[in-house]
């Protein structure tokens, strides 16, 4: 598979410095970027907030640091900004969709947002799309449903590049699984992970900025030899968290997100050619004794939390609280601190569509 089927960028080393950007004009200059590329505005919007929902919980990785990375496959026509979503079959708890090789944030947000109705008037929903792309930060698409009051449950496949416990052969991607569960008041429980110890977002970011990666990151050479240069890291391998139970979780995304949406699955997975997997549903529904009953658990299961011995120098929180209280800061500040990595590539990117840089003005 070439790096052009992968998707990987390549990376020049960032110039200049890093800068405080005000949150609207984020939100603002990516709605710019992606109408300039091609897509409705309204579209454009639409994964404007979702890049902007990344960066303000901190997931800096997953937000505009990918805008130079989507321009690129633009231009090579492996993912077309104006694509939208199809259905291919619709029952009362079941969707499924194409979505023609679009932006995985505008495809399965809005393939979501089709499921959420559903959910409510069923109890549950279960969708699956073929054909997408990468979709960023994975924990938006349950936390979308999470606003809504409904559970949810959503993975992906992604490029190759974990080796299976006891091999050194690329075939699975780290395909990201997130849950969330809304709570009575405040944010929901949610949880977005990996199979891989850390996102590509990471090995990027430090490619770009001359940094070498932590050995406990456990990147491999082709070889099987560990690395710490992040060029080598890209066309190497990464072992799955926790052994062969990673790569059982690697397996098991793909037979859900890959094999049961008929898309491209474990070594066939290529920009384009990604599936997706939700499930949505309704606490109201689902639980024998209703909504209230199930709040009254969650929040009887949180006091537990709270409740535990912790140990001297330690914290313990709840799935995505650190996000969400990276959010609340950010969004009262009503700036986030960019490197120079996505600076200079934010730069870059308006230069070559012809938009003017205001961001560090």
């Amino acid at each position: 598979m070439t790096d052009r089927q992968r998707g990987i960028p390549s990376i020049e080393r960032a110039e200049g410095e890093p800068a405080d950007i005000a949150v609207d004009a984020v939100r603002a200059f990516t709605a710019d970027v992606f109408e300039a590329a091609g897509m409705a505005r309204a579209d454009a919007e639409t994964v404007a907030e979702n890049f902007l929902w990344a960066d303000s919980r901190g997931v800096d990785t997953h937000g505009v640091q990918r805008i130079p990375w989507y321009l690129k496959w633009f231009d090579q026509g492996i993912c077309d900004p104006r694509a939208q979503m199809t259905v291919i079959r619709e029952r009362p708890t079941l969707l499924s969709g194409d979505g023609h090789s679009g932006l995985g944030q505008l495809v399965a947000t809005r393939f979501v947002e089709r499921m959420v109705p559903k959910a409510k008037d069923s109890g549950l929903c279960l969708g699956t799309i073929r054909m997408s792309n990468d979709w960023g930060c994975g924990g938006w698409y349950p936390h979308l449903a999470a606003s809504a009051g409904l559970a949810a449950i959503a993975t992906t496949t992604s490029i190759p590049n974990i080796a299976p416990y006891g091999s050194r052969t690329r075939l699975f991607g780290n395909n990201p699984m997130a849950f969330a569960f809304p709570r009575r008041e405040g944010p929901p429980i949610l949880l977005d992970m990996a199979l891989t110890p850390v996102a590509l977002g990471k090995v990027l970011r430090a490619q770009a900025e001359g940094t070498e990666l932590p050995a406990q990151w456990g990147f491999q050479d082709r070889d099987g030899s560990p690395t710490n240069d992040p060029a080598t890291a890209l066309g190497g391998i990464i072992p799955a968290i926790g052994g062969y139970k990673g790569t059982g979780l690697a397996m098991i995304t793909n037979l859900l997100a890959g094999v049961l949406s008929g898309s491209a699955h474990s070594g066939n997975v290529e920009v384009g050619k990604r599936g997706q997997f939700f499930l949505v549903m309704d606490p109201d529904v689902v639980h024998p004794d209703g909504a209230e009953a199930y709040y009254d658990a969650v929040e009887d299961l949180v006091a537990q939390v709270r409740a535990v011995d912790v140990l001297p120098g330690q914290a313990v929180y709840l799935p995505g609280e650190l996000e969400s209280q990276q959010r609340q800061a950010r969004l009262a500040a009503g700036r986030i601190r960019y490197p120079a990595s996505v600076v200079d590539g934010l730069r870059k990117a308006a230069g070559r569509l012809g938009l003017p840089f205001t961001l560090t003005d």
